[in-house]
């Protein structure tokens, strides 16, 4: 029970910090008659392969890692925070971090609360 406890508190942490993530099941195949266990797994981004037990950081602002029958990502740009009126937040993907700016002129920038 104490080990749900600190799973449940664990993916709340990683929920809060990292603003989203998700879960993929990898294919396990049956082969002869044996359990295949995947190799590796595939980038939701740009399908590039990643042994077992790799963590990586995709295009789009992803950290994914491969846990064998399934594999995590997560956003690295964070949760959003209020956005001012008047302003809208981007994702700068080459920082992986959001941009605020006025709604009318993407190049005038805004702070947000």
């Amino acid at each position: 029970m104490k080990t749900l406890l600190c799973l449940t508190v664990l993916s709340a942490s990683l929920a809060v910090c990292h603003g989203a993530c998700f879960r993929t099941n990898n294919e396990v195949q049956i082969k002869e008659g044996e359990l295949v266990l995947p190799q590796g797994c595939l980038d939701p981004v740009d399908k590039s392969e990643h042994p077992v037990g790799a963590t990586w950081n995709s295009r789009h602002c992803l950290r994914c890692t491969c846990e064998g029958t399934t594999m995590s990502c997560c956003t690295r740009y964070g949760g959003i925070v209020e956005t001012p009126e008047g302003c809208e937040a981007t994702i700068d993907e080459e920082r992986c971090e959001y941009k605020f700016h006025k709604k009318n002129d993407r190049f005038a920038p805004c702070t947000p609360f």
